[in-house]
């Protein structure tokens, strides 16, 4: 299209049809002042701040909403233009408070700097009636309607970034406010408490409620958000060596959109809960010790175990919530320093089924593009997931695919979960049965010939051996077994081959089924079938729950992958690892989680270091775990908290949180982004990497690091995906996995199609427990709790008591109604919680929330002693309810 021509200010500018005068203005470096308009909103023009002259035709316009037009004469501070500015804002300083010098905003406060900048002091106009502050019950934000300029932002960002509609404009003339549906509260509408319209809001009238540090702070560090993997960037406001306030981060790609968690939750950086001295046990309790106390004593420990009972007699658990870089040297001192490959990660809980899938079909451990390619996507299928809680980015971005992209919006699970309201088409199998349903979507497909032939030609392996699994599969099993019509099924099937870019969200309950593994290659079948594998915008995306769980299997914390994802077998891998690190690698297969509890159990691990992690808490039947961490001669945490894990052990590290060190974090899309230190940590408190660093030297093999970066150095040398070729953006600033031009994932050569077995019938019903209990992800926590439960705000939010969600035909049956406190008892344990009716879930099913420190869910579940049932056995098990005459604070 030819360029429009025209003159802003005496010079002469150029751009493309449609595009904006403010647009236009600001490309060419001249400054327009604005207050309802952002670049991540739709243009308004509702505050006519941003109004010019066109000394054309002397017409003055709003250019945030007026397009160029060839031979316009832009001017953008004419007097008229000027006199027209100070008196539109002068009448919207005649109904704002003179509150300036106590409000929170401070000099952050847009209204305040343009009112300085047009040198506008006392108003002469008459006053205008001003609304009431809203009472708000919440503990994250206050809303007052006194200082509201009616510029949308908040709407608008509530409407179109997070796609949520809580605020909407209600009234006429003066009486006119930004109100949520009924004039409530925000505590009973739709709102999630993003924080997203209070970064946006151009004034005081949307504020963090009950802040650390009112007014405007002296610095900011930018930093990666500590909870879910979606990687979010968020800015640390700091005074006084406290971090006081979140706000998202500075990146342009990003949104500027947080959730919950990333808002409000970052509180427990400053909690007195915090440890800040070494520990050393002593008798039931704990004496406080020097650093060189405690490493003599652990390091000591150690090394006594290994010489009089070997090296396989140790493991180290680490820690998902760890960066890249002090994962990768808790690998190293497992194997360079204790000499075993017993080691693993907290991810192994719910994403070793995803792991393997990935590895064996295509080489990696997951195939990716960035989270921002979903808007590209044409159709998108949620499986086995609800992004609303465990993801909020994820579910942000599909909200916006669907509401302004036109995506059609594919949502498998058997409960009501966030996106159902935005779906195309919506599928409730049964619990467990996915399997069944994506064999026989890949059976649609491949029999009405929709596949991708060319690319099932060229690109892939083992078609034929996927083509003989499904013989004699049909349509009627499938459907008896899902409870899905074989209507439904050839429909979502013809849906997602026939689009241009299909893309796969899936979650937990894929991965954390009995057969996850077969499951998440049935999902790469599709995507290989179709050819949407290899397409931007089509890409399939696993939803980890924990900031860096991507980062720690790459960085090998695991027992059968170095560095990299590299075959511990593999003998070329293995030689080049043993010639930069100068030693001979253990070849002895090593212990993954579940196998290091039963080592324990049993005797043959008898020393243990847990770092980050809280697996007394987070695994399944927790008293087993306990006693068997209990049993061991000698248990080293490292932690913040003293967690559950901690209160076992004979050594206590206090270890240094995300805001008091630096590293980097993998999200779940493969962008590695940095942490950066924003604080100093409390007390004695030392990062990680420096903890491993000094316990590694008394044990005299001191590890040749004295900082992150070097680590880093080291990283970038041995593991090529993390190496961007011909700059050193990974040790400055962000990168992603592929850097190449076409940005392909790095698959192998030859991805390989899957043949899935025969599907299993369901276990035959236990009349003793005949409910089906699921743990699900909530927003106002995340993992065990150690973290979220201590971040004041989210704690009292979240009431003490927990609620289990039941079918209202099931509470009827039961004659229960919602209130009532029921004790919800498996085979393995025993728990109360508050009955809430809910239409959402199918009948004999049950869900309660995971991350409740207060209550020990994992209790319930079975304990596996086979690393590959460790995922499922924390998903899914069998109870049933009685009355409780306890007040559901907790176990029973």
């Amino acid at each position: 299209m030819q360029a429009v021509t025209l003159t802003i200010n005496q010079q002469e500018v150029s751009g493309p049809p449609g595009q904006t005068i403010l647009e236009l203005a600001r490309e060419s470096g001249i400054a327009i002042p604005t207050l309802c308009h952002h670049a991540l909103l739709s243009p308004l023009g509702g505050c006519r701040i941003c109004i010019v002259e066109n000394e054309a035709n002397g017409a003055l316009l709003a250019s945030c909403v007026t397009a160029i037009a060839p031979g316009m004469i832009i001017n953008t501070r004419s007097p008229r233009v000027q006199e027209h500015r100070r008196m539109i804002l002068k009448m919207m300083l005649a109904s704002h408070p003179d509150s300036c010098l106590v409000c929170d905003k401070g000099n952050r406060c847009e209204l305040r700097q343009l009112a300085a900048e047009l040198g506008i002091g006392l108003i002469e106009l008459d006053r205008i009636p001003q609304a009431a502050v809203t009472e708000e019950l919440n503990p994250f934000l206050v809303r007052d309607g006194s200082k509201c300029i009616l510029c949308a932002r908040c709407i608008r960002a509530c409407q179109e970034l997070v796609v949520v509609g809580a605020l909407d404009y209600f009234g006429r003339g003066f009486k006119t406010k930004a109100a949520t549906l009924f004039q409530a509260p925000l505590e009973n509408s739709a709102c999630t408490f993003c924080g997203t319209c209070v970064a946006l809001c151009p004034t005081g009238a949307l504020m963090e409620k009950e802040p650390l540090y009112r007014g405007s702070v002296g610095s900011a560090v930018e930093s990666i958000c500590p909870y879910c993997s979606c990687g979010c960037s968020i800015s640390l406001e700091v005074k006084d060596n406290r971090v006081v306030r979140v706000m998202p981060g500075k990146d342009p790609g990003a949104p500027e959109s947080l959730c919950v968690k990333g808002s409000y939750g970052c509180d427990f950086i400053h909690s007195p809960e915090r440890l800040t001295v070494p520990l050393i046990r002593e008798g039931e309790g704990f004496r406080e010790a020097s650093w060189k106390e405690a490493l003599a004593v652990a390091a000591a420990a150690l090394q006594g175990i290994r010489k009089d009972q070997g090296a396989e007699s140790l493991a180290f658990f680490g820690s998902a919530n760890c960066t890249n870089e002090e994962n990768y040297l808790f690998q190293r001192f497992t194997r360079t320093v204790l000499r075993t490959n017993n080691l693993d990660n907290g991810s192994s809980l719910y994403y070793a089924a995803a792991r393997r899938g990935f590895h064996e079909v295509v080489g990696f451990p997951t195939v990716t593009y960035p989270l921002g390619d979903l808007a590209l996507a044409d159709l998108i299928i949620v499986i086995g997931a609800d992004p609303t809680a465990s993801a909020p980015l994820v579910d942000y971005g599909i909200r916006r695919a669907v509401t302004a992209g036109g995506a059609k919006l594919i949502v498998i699970d058997p409960r009501e979960t966030g996106l159902a309201f935005f779906a195309h088409r919506r599928l409730q199998p049964a619990v467990g049965t996915d399997l069944a349903l994506l064999k026989a979507m890949a059976a649609v497909i491949i029999e009405e010939n929709l596949t991708d032939r060319e690319f099932i030609a060229r690109k892939t392996e083992n078609y034929r051996a996927l083509l003989r699994s499904l013989e004699g599969f049909s349509l009627e099993s499938a459907a008896a077994a899902t409870g899905i019509s074989a209507a439904q099924i050839v429909d979502a099937a013809r849906l997602y081959a026939t689009a241009d870019k299909g893309a796969i969200v899936f979650g937990t309950g894929i991965m954390q089924q009995a057969r996850g593994v077969e499951a998440v290659k049935a999902l790469l079948n599709l995507a290989l079938l179709t050819g949407h594998i290899w397409r931007e915008g089509g890409g399939i995306w696993a939803l980890l729950r924990e900031c860096n769980a991507q980062g720690a299997g790459d960085m090998g914390m695991l027992p059968n992958f170095l560095p990299g994802r590299q075959d511990l077998q593999d003998p070329p891998a293995r030689e080049r690892f043993e010639a930069r690190w100068r030693c001979t690698l253990p070849t002895a297969p090593g212990k993954g989680a579940a196998e290091m509890i039963t080592a324990a159990e049993k005797g043959e691990i008898r020393g243990m270091i847990v770092a980050g992690e809280n697996p007394a808490a987070a695994f399944p039947r927790s008293s087993r775990v306990k006693e068997a961490l209990g049993g061991l001669d000698f248990l080293l945490v490292l932690d913040i908290f003293m967690t559950d894990t901690a209160g076992l052990a004979d050594v206590i590290l206090p270890a240094a949180s995300f805001a008091e060190k630096e590293g980097a974090f993998t999200g779940l899309d493969g962008r590695v982004r940095q942490i950066r230190r924003a604080v100093d940590p409390p007390g004695e408190c030392r990062p990680d990497w420096q903890i491993i660093l000094e316990l590694a030297a008394a044990m005299d093999h001191p590890l040749p690091f004295s900082s992150p970066g070097q680590i880093r150095k080291e990283i970038e040398d041995l593991i090529p995906f993390y190496r961007d070729e011909g700059s050193e953006v990974n040790l400055e600033g962000d990168a992603f996995w592929e850097s190449g031009p076409d940005r392909k994932p790095p698959l192998k050569r030859f991805p390989a199609f899957t043949a899935i077995g025969d599907l299993l019938p369901p276990p035959a019903p236990n009349p003793d427990y005949p409910f089906i209990l699921l743990a699900e992800s909530t927003l106002f926590h995340a993992g065990s709790g150690s973290r979220s439960a201590r971040s004041p705000r989210l704690s009292r939010f979240t009431p003490h008591y927990c609620f289990v969600k039941m079918n209202r035909a099931d509470a009827r049956r039961l004659a229960l109604q919602s209130g009532d406190v029921v004790a919800i008892i498996s085979e393995n344990g025993r728990l109360t919680a508050v009955v809430s009716c809910d239409g959402a879930l199918p009948e004999g099913v049950l869900s309660l929330p995971r991350s409740r420190i207060d209550h020990p869910l994992a209790a319930l579940f079975s304990s596996p002693v086979e690393e590959d049932a460790l995922s499922s056995a924390l998903k899914k098990c069998y109870v049933r309810i009685e009355r409780s005459g306890n007040d559901g604070s907790g176990a029973s």
